[in-house]
């Protein structure tokens, strides 16, 4: 009788365990978590030619943290309301692994920089140049609109007959449409150059974000600058830092010190014209800022709601910002 109960027994801890495995497995192939990443201070890894780094004050870069989904981290996030749980094909395009997409991501993170270099300098008085041939595309989105009209390796010269040089260029373009609104592009394929219509669709990862499903980097980068800027940002990735950039730099070259000795922290794409964008993980990186002690959060105008959700119960201010003009405005009134 024992015996036969015993069995019944190890039976059932053997399914159960069989069936965790197999859970955890699919987890971790077909999810990931967004928490709170890293934050840096930007002069320990921002150095200006004939720039001072004698600020009190800090800008911090902020980033999420991403890692494949297991059963513990399935228990922490149902707890933890600012740990997301996100599809990786949402994240990471189908066929890609994780090596190519941190790969793709850094190419991204070293354009991010060449922008914010080039406004900052601007800013700041001088002439620098950023030149490149046109987005070339990397791969397409299998729910895009473009896919069978667009190929990996295709040149995007124009689009609404404008020439784009960047992928900047290119992605603010397209956002600049409504969702469902056709785009007009010139395409380089093979020498030859073709006229192609394709209508956006939401993007994935940012609502009310209008997308064509594309994956793209600039090609032949040419940054032409007056002083040598050297930026080691590591493994992080993504162009979300540019608007952080573009103001540590400032703030190396300009005779007073902007953080006026606070610690703040923010995030947005930076364009050549000072436009700041959307980015993902905002709550992240809101909490990630608060927790390593940051006062300030600037926060892409699009993302700022749901940055000021996350802030509610924290006592970080968050500040809504359209362009780098609008952080230095509200920074000359600081005390």
């Amino acid at each position: 009788m024992k015996s036969s109960f015993l069995k019944r027994y190890l039976r059932t801890i053997i399914i159960i365990a069989i069936a965790l495995v197999a859970l955890n497995y699919y987890l971790s192939k077909n999810y990931t978590i967004i928490a709170p990443g890293i934050t840096v201070d930007l002069k320990n890894i921002i150095t200006v030619e004939n720039g001072s780094k004698n600020e009190k004050g800090s800008f911090f870069l902020t980033t999420v943290s991403s890692r494949s989904l297991d059963l513990p981290l399935l228990i922490i996030a149902a707890v933890d309301p600012y740990i997301n749980i996100e599809k990786k094909e949402q994240m990471i395009p189908p066929g890609w692994d994780m090596k190519k997409y941190m790969e793709y991501m850094k190419r991204w993170m070293e354009e991010s920089q060449k922008i914010a270099e080039v406004v900052a300098l601007k800013k700041a008085g001088y002439s620098p140049e950023i030149r490149g041939d046109g987005a070339q595309v990397v791969e397409i989105m299998p729910e895009s609109p473009a896919k069978n009209k667009i190929f990996p390796g295709d040149i995007i010269k124009k689009v609404d007959g404008e020439k784009v040089n960047l992928a900047d260029e290119m992605v603010k373009k397209v956002t600049a449409h409504k969702i469902g609104e056709n785009v007009a592009l010139e395409v380089e394929r093979k020498g030859k150059i073709l006229e192609i219509t394709v209508p956006t669709m939401e993007s994935g990862s940012e609502k009310g974000k209008a997308v064509i499903g594309v994956y793209i980097t600039t090609l032949n980068w040419k940054p032409i600058l007056p002083l040598n800027i050297k930026i080691d940002t590591g493994e992080i990735g993504g162009p979300s830092a540019g608007s952080m950039f573009a103001l540590e730099i400032l703030n190396q070259l300009s005779p007073e010190d902007l953080t006026k000795g606070k610690k703040i922290a923010g995030t947005g794409t930076i364009s050549l014209n000072g436009d700041i964008g959307e980015i993902g993980g905002i709550q992240q990186k809101v909490v990630a800022a608060h927790r390593d002690g940051a006062e300030i959060f600037f926060a892409p105008e699009k993302n700022a709601k749901d940055a000021m959700e996350a802030a509610k119960k924290l006592g970080i201010k968050v500040v809504s910002v359209k362009k780098l003009d609008d952080i230095l405005d509200y920074l000359s009134k600081l005390k």
